[in-house]
């Protein structure tokens, strides 16, 4: 009985340490629209997901000119031509929330991205 606690106790700590140490897939479409304000936004404006996911974006700029996407804090800095589309890629190592912007265009800051624990 002893060697089947130890067994089962085993499985479960191994079942912890790859939850900690994965992360999952996340894919998201992000698309510039206009605003009925008339504002050019990335949307979503808000993405959220989990410590140590693979995140890719695939940002599709539906105006004539182009828009930028940056998240500084995870090295993200695209630049979209108009009516195009880009992707962007990165591991979200690290929690907390973190500023999207258009680094083309400062008044289009267009949200965050809030990574959990």
């Amino acid at each position: 009985m002893r060697w089947l606690a130890i067994a089962v106790a085993v499985v479960l700590l191994g079942s912890l340490a790859a939850a900690v140490t994965y992360g999952g897939d996340v894919s998201l479409t992000i698309v510039n629209i206009v605003t009925p304000q008339d504002v050019k936004i990335w949307e979503p404006t808000s993405i959220t997901v989990k410590k140590g996911d693979k995140v890719s974006l695939r940002l599709v700029n539906k105006h004539t000119d182009e828009h930028g996407y940056e998240i500084s804090a995870f090295g993200v800095k695209e630049v979209v031509a108009g009516d195009k589309t880009a992707s962007v890629s990165f591991v979200a190592d690290r929690a907390g929330i973190f500023p999207i912007k258009c680094q083309l265009h400062p008044a289009h800051v267009v949200g965050q991205l809030v990574v959990l624990e």
